[in-house]
């Protein structure tokens, strides 16, 4: 899914979890639910941007719910790539959000200093 955000403003995502036949799925104890939003995904060495990690008592009716704040997203102006994945305690990696386009845009009314 395409997300576009303004620069400096909030943002909250929820993220659910399904299986194959769309049975929620929750996090163990020892999972961890990795947000994350890179400039380029190809290069594993860049830091990212963005990046949130949610564990089990993030959970809120069946959802993970995280937000970003001004600071988050005060970025400069321009299209990064965001995905989230699922680690398990023996550290397997399942991507359950596929890499797609994270727009940061200019906001056109700023606030006054």
């Amino acid at each position: 899914m395409f997300i576009i955000i303004r620069k400096a403003t909030s943002v909250f995502f929820r993220i659910r979890i399904t299986d194959e036949k769309n049975n929620i799925v929750l996090l163990r104890d020892t999972d961890k639910l990795f947000f994350t939003v890179k400039k380029n995904p190809d290069n594993e060495m860049e830091q990212p941007i963005i990046r949130r990690v949610l564990t089990a008592e993030d959970e809120l009716e069946g959802c993970y719910g995280f937000e970003l704040t001004p600071a988050d997203t005060d970025k400069p102006a321009g299209t990064y790539y965001y995905d989230a994945g699922v680690q398990r305690e023996n550290g397997e990696l399942y991507r359950i959000i596929t890499p797609d386009q994270f727009l940061i845009k200019q906001s056109v009314t700023r606030k006054d200093d």
